[in-house]
């Protein structure tokens, strides 16, 4: 059985890194409640759903699978740091790298005028200022 790094819980599961554990949970709802809103919860099964199959724009279920990727491989990302002591980083690093990642992603596309994406970064700001 292996203890969560971020809260110490015993038994750490997928369910539980992803998102039940706070840390992670805080980490998720900073970036996605900006999109999701209150239907945000810390349940893998009910956030897996709503991320494939949520009723939203293109731009935003765009943006809301990519945050959903970026944030799981920055969580076990971080796991796998602590686990190995190789550093800490808070929630709010966490949160920055998280925007970071998911701007570079969007930039590298390098979507031209008239694309049906090509508003994809503007939204991000929309949404994150």
């Amino acid at each position: 059985m292996i203890r969560c790094v971020f809260c110490g819980e015993r038994n750490e599961t997928r369910e539980h890194s992803f998102f039940a554990c706070p840390y992670s949970y805080t980490i998720w709802d900073r970036v996605a409640s900006r999109f999701i809103g209150r239907r945000i919860n810390p349940d893998w099964s009910d956030m897996l759903r709503l991320v494939c199959g949520g009723a939203y724009s293109l731009m935003d279920q765009i943006l809301i699978r990519l945050l959903f990727q970026v944030v799981v491989y920055h969580v076990w990302r971080e796991r796998n740091l602590r686990r190995h002591q190789q550093g800490i980083k808070g929630k709010d690093q966490l949160v920055c790298m998280v925007s970071k990642a998911v701007k570079n992603r969007i930039s590298s596309l390098g979507y031209k005028d008239h694309h049906r994406l090509e508003g994809l970064m503007r939204r991000w700001f929309e949404v994150f200022g």
